[in-house]
């Protein structure tokens, strides 16, 4: 296990345990929460010709956001709405804002950035500075929603509507603010999203004046890289297959294949890290099945890695509340 994974398990346990936040790590949260206050009263928004929807969170770690962006993308581009997607772009090596093309690679724009654009098929735009990267999503479209991937902290950013996402298991964690917990900012900031979505079961106080709706994963199948093979995933049980994920919750992946039935061997890697060295290094005796993000960043995978698409679920009602305060009707804003 890789230095940058120890100490983010370290953490977890930390903030996501049952002890209160540990008393000398508190005036350092203290100071990131004056600071990150004054950011947020001192930055002023740009607005731009666009409806602009933020998917962030509050915590550190795996929430689900990117899903659920890819989710959003689809359901909405199926009302006729035209969307594109802006993010960070994380694992990349760009400071520009890039446009994503079928000849972009992960390495250029990172996994999340490739995986997003192959599976909802809109316009894509990575860059550190996201007023910048979405001026250059519109000059290149004519778009009714842009979509931001993470940057609910990206004060700049002026944004028409906020949708916060957390993992309901997981939760807020010690409720502290970095790095005493997991908080980007205090909870009070729930109080002002459009929306938040829990991913999971598990219980999260969410303020009454916001609607929150429940998501959870779906996986159905696994597919050879090597030839587009597909097969359920039951066809897996009765034999031992080794997992791999390098993304912000490993568990995540893993717990979902587990409650298919499958007996894996885990093999968690650091959100984002390379993966063709841990795929090299654990043979090729079974089968490896690996999350889609991470697939993207193989470019010659052999034919015992399987990718498992992963699918994003909500109750009909809960749906239509998010997609209609995404889209901004009239009746919700």
């Amino acid at each position: 296990m890789d230095l940058r994974l120890r100490l983010t398990r370290w953490l977890e346990a930390l903030w996501y345990g049952r002890n209160a936040p540990s008393a000398w790590l508190m005036p350092l949260s203290l100071l990131f929460g004056l600071v990150s206050g004054l950011r947020k009263h001192w930055t002023r928004p740009i607005r731009l010709p666009v409806r602009i929807v933020v998917i962030g969170n509050l915590a550190v770690g795996g929430s689900g956001k990117t899903p659920l962006v890819a989710w959003l993308a689809r359901e909405l581009q199926s009302q006729s709405l035209h969307v594109g997607i802006v993010l960070r772009g994380y694992g990349g090596h760009g400071h520009e804002p890039t446009r994503v093309t079928p000849e972009t690679t992960a390495e250029e724009v990172g996994d999340e950035a490739r995986w997003l654009a192959d599976n909802t098929g809109v316009p894509v735009v990575v860059g550190p500075d996201r007023v910048a990267a979405v001026r250059t999503l519109i000059a290149g479209a004519s778009l009714d929603i842009v979509l931001s991937d993470d940057g609910l902290q990206h004060y700049r950013l002026g944004r028409d509507a906020e949708i916060i996402a957390i993992d309901a298991r997981r939760g807020l964690g010690n409720g502290a603010l970095l790095p005493a917990g997991p908080l980007r900012e205090p909870a009070t900031r729930l109080s002002e999203a459009t929306a938040v979505v829990l991913k999971g079961e598990g219980h999260v106080p969410v303020p009454a004046n916001v609607p929150s709706m429940r998501m959870r994963y779906v996986l159905e199948y696994a597919e050879r890289l090597s030839d587009g093979a597909q097969r359920p995933l039951q066809a897996f049980r009765g034999q031992s297959v080794r997992a791999l994920a390098a993304i912000a919750n490993p568990e995540s992946f893993f717990g979902a294949l587990e409650e298919q039935g499958l007996d894996i061997e885990r093999i968690p890697l650091a959100d984002h890290a390379p993966v063709a060295g841990a795929v090299a290094h654990a043979g090729t005796d079974r089968p490896l099945l690996v999350t889609t993000k991470d697939a993207v960043k193989l470019d010659d995978p052999p034919p015992h890695v399987w990718q498992v698409p992963l699918a994003v679920a909500f109750s009909a009602d809960d749906a239509g509340t998010l997609l209609s305060r995404v889209r901004g009707d009239a009746r919700t804003e």
